[in-house]
């Protein structure tokens, strides 16, 4: 059965319906109340639609709605209009025009299956029930698909989402179709994905929102390691052994404390020696002089400036510790190999320091005795010290080469964020690769089929529409048609008869002459749609019927036995729309209908009562229609008058609020007006007079307040009946109001009792709740 209308944009008066509007809560028998030119011909458009497989023409262009049925299905146009077509049938003012020509006496044939096509009837009859069955397999494999495909792009979704979290894109999006695009790139290529140290530093380059700063290469020259070693350890290892003293060659530790004592008592003209206190003779002078020449000052000299280089190498190789950048100075993907080459690096620069320090000390005490041979048994290798330089040198090569590479990436940063983006992209496609090709031949697969078991149901729908052109005939519907014609009319004199396409209306078994009657076109109509249900061997069963105002221009014994016909013979339909703005025709339905909408306790309902309710939303300018639950006011009682009374308090105690009905207030309280005079001032003739006689008899009535009622009767005088209730008045606001409180006045002035009880009728919870959504 169909539960809801899930959707409706477009569809003329009617509100717009979706995802959050209430359910309405259709069920097996459902009555739809609505004044004329509320939207009941739309509505039975929207069905009719549904019937036909395609949109109705007379539907708004651009209008669109969805219905959904109980076992989870949907249905609608302009998507998804096909799968109800044998089971809905329509019956409204289309219907009619579209099969039953008055004027020319004519009627489109009905067809039924002839007696004698009992094999071929019994192969439909089989065919059918095969295509109820493939029919709900290709019904379960498209719910299977739709699940599939809602799964594949939740998870398409979602890892968009999550890839789109790892790219820092700023304002750009990546989406499910960028996923998708990448994944056909991308699907094929072997590559691994990214380590965990690759796949951070490819996101912190994206997290840059400028370039980082360029870094100088460093310098080492490996050769001068060697060179200054060599060099060096000669010089510690040599000795003065030109000096021409015997004091000197004894203890050679002596040189320089002779040599500058000698210089000190020659610069002070100290004859005497400060040592020993004994006279330095002439000869002891020249012979000093003559030992301690330039050449020793020379190689003090040299050792002097060989320390000063010395010192310079080792301050230089200390100065690369300071010189090799940090990690986080270089682009990230560079860091990890960057960070071991520097460790290793400065730890052999520190060893290096180290070695040349050995010479250092060597040096040092070089200094301290000249004459004397250095001893070199502390000081690190050649062998080691050059191992240690070609080392640093080594580590300086691939610190610089990371320099240069950080800095090209620094140059070409947008190439290198995008090529950071491409890496993050083909790390996750990697990553979900399995999960999006099982994913995607899910769709696939359902998608296929679909489309299998679609062909299979339109192999079985092609053999039952030959079969039934085979066997179908139209002569034995018109006996049962004419059977309800006679029922309904009380007669036989109106007949159809069967002739080549289709039927001929007849009078007395001659073609009819001029038009039938309003009521006789009624009982034609109705017999011809109930004699069509089951034609084409449907089942009554199965369909879904759908009756827009089954009673036209009919008398009560005519209308009373008409609701009842329809009634009576849709019981056993599998679900029933009556749709009317007849109210005697909706309280036959609703009677009739009444125990299967509230049933006894412990029994679901099978009835719903719907009302179309028209309002002027607040700060519109046109008419807005809603199905919403009908009011206890009009489910509960055979008169609209409870129901109208409830809209005029409403008016009234409310002044300052804005009344979606407020267009439709004259008119109502015209309505409401009318019936309560008919009680009070039976047999009147028109409301002035009543008003006159109603003075007579209550001569403390307010004659004058009575004025306003009068302006009421005057511009309202069309409002006798509730199709006028949409019509707009011509009364103005303040006008309406005064009417309202003259109206209430009289009331309680005649009857205040019955003024109290229709208050507090319209106050109760459960009417004013369903009086509420109602409105």
């Amino acid at each position: 059965m169909i539960t809801n209308i899930k959707s409706m944009q477009g569809l003329g008066i009617y509100a717009d319906r979706g995802a959050k509007s209430p359910p309405l809560q259709f069920r097996r028998y459902n009555l739809v109340y609505g004044f004329n030119g509320s939207g009941k011909s739309t509505l039975s458009r929207l069905f009719a639609s549904l019937q036909a497989g395609e949109p109705h023409s007379k539907l708004p262009e651009g209008a669109a709605f969805e219905v959904s049925l109980d076992d989870g299905t949907a249905f609608g146009c302009p998507s998804n209009p096909n799968g109800l077509e044998r089971r809905l049938l329509v019956f409204n003012s289309d219907y009619i025009e579209q099969n039953l020509q008055w004027a020319a006496g004519r009627a489109n044939p009905v067809f039924y299956i002839g007696a004698d096509q009992a094999d071929a009837a019994n192969e439909l009859t089989k065919i059918e029930g095969q295509i109820v069955i493939a029919e709900a397999d290709r019904n379960v494999a498209t719910a299977t698909e739709k699940a599939a495909e809602k799964t594949f792009a939740n998870f398409k979704k979602e890892r968009a989402k999550s890839v789109a979290s790892r790219l820092h894109l700023g304002s750009r999006k990546y989406e499910a179709p960028g996923l998708a695009k990448d994944y056909e790139k991308w699907k094929g290529d072997e590559r691994p994905k990214l380590s965990d140290d690759e796949l951070k530093a490819a996101e912190d380059t994206r997290r840059l929102d400028e370039p980082m700063p360029r870094r100088e290469a460093l310098t080492f020259d490996e050769a001068t390691i060697g060179t200054a070693y060599r060099f060096i350890s000669e010089v510690c290892g040599q000795s003065l052994a030109m000096v021409a003293l015997d004091e000197v060659q004894r203890h050679p530790d002596m040189l320089l404390w002779l040599k500058h004592g000698h210089e000190f008592h020659e610069a002070n003209s100290i004859e005497d020696c400060l040592l020993c206190g004994n006279a330095i003779s002439s000869e002891r002078r020249a012979l000093l002089s003559s030992a301690f020449d330039d050449r020793v000052d020379q190689f003090v000299a040299r050792l002097a400036k060989t320390s000063d280089r010395l010192n310079e190498l080792v301050t230089a190789v200390t100065g690369l510790e300071g010189q090799v950048p940090a990690s986080d100075d270089l682009v990230t993907e560079l860091r990890a190999q960057f960070k071991v080459a520097r460790q290793t690096t400065l730890a052999d620069t520190a060893t290096l320091v180290a070695q040349l320090g050995t010479l250092q000390a060597v040096l040092a005490s070089k200094r301290e005795r000249p004459a004397t041979p250095a001893d070199m048994t502390g000081v690190a290798s050649e062998a080691d010290v050059l191992d240690t330089a070609g080392r640093i040198g080594a580590g300086v090569s691939a610190i610089n080469a990371a320099i240069a590479a950080h800095n090209q990436a620094v140059t070409d940063f947008k190439k290198h964020q995008e090529e950071a983006e491409t890496s993050i992209c083909r790390h996750f496609i990697a990553d979900c690769r399995d999960d999006y090709a099982k994913s995607a031949k899910e769709v696939d697969d359902a998608t296929a089929d679909v489309l299998r078991r679609t062909e299979q149901l339109e192999v079985l729908r092609k053999s039952a529409r030959e079969l039934r052109e085979r066997i179908r005939t139209h002569g034995p519907a018109a006996n049962v048609i004419n059977k309800l014609i006679a029922a309904y009319l009380g007669h036989g004199e109106l007949t159809i008869n069967p002739v080549d396409d289709g039927y001929q209306l007849q009078r007395h078994g001659t073609p009819i002459s001029g038009v039938p009657s309003e009521g006789e076109k009624t009982a034609i109509a109705i017999s011809y749609f109930l004699s069509s249900i089951e034609a084409d061997n449907r089942k009554l069963k199965d369909a879904i019927i759908v009756v827009d105002d089954p009673v036209s221009s009919l008398d009560t014994k005519a209308l009373n036995f008409a609701c009842s016909l329809v009634r009576t013979r849709l019981d056993k339909a599998g679900q029933v729309f009556v749709m009317t703005h007849n109210l005697q025709c909706m309280n036959e339905f609703r009677k009739g209908w009444k125990w299967k909408a509230r049933p006894p306790e412990g029994k679901d309902p099978s009835a719903t009562f719907l009302f179309i309710d028209v309002t002027m939303p607040e700060g519109q300018t046109r008419r807005s229609s809603m199905i919403v639950e009908m009011s206890k006011l009009l489910r509960e009682y055979d008169s609209e008058y409870h129901f109208l009374f409830s809209h005029v308090l409403r008016f009234v105690e409310q002044p300052d609020a804005y009344d979606d009905h407020g267009y439709m207030i004259p008119n109502v309280l015209r309505r409401v007006l009318d019936v309560f005079l008919a009680f009070k001032c039976p047999g009147g003739s028109g409301l002035p007079n009543q008003l006159d006689k109603l003075c007579a008899d209550h001569p403390d009535l307010d004659r004058d307040r009575l004025a306003a009622l009068e302006r009421l009767a005057q511009v309202e005088s069309h409002s006798d009946n509730l199709d006028d209730l949409l019509s707009f008045s011509t009364m103005t606001l303040e006008e309406t109001r005064a009417a309202a409180g003259a109206l209430f006045a009289m009331m309680d002035h005649v009857d205040s009792n019955h003024l109290k009880n229709l208050k507090r009728l319209c106050r109760l919870p459960a009417a004013s709740a369903t009086g509420a959504q109602s409105s």
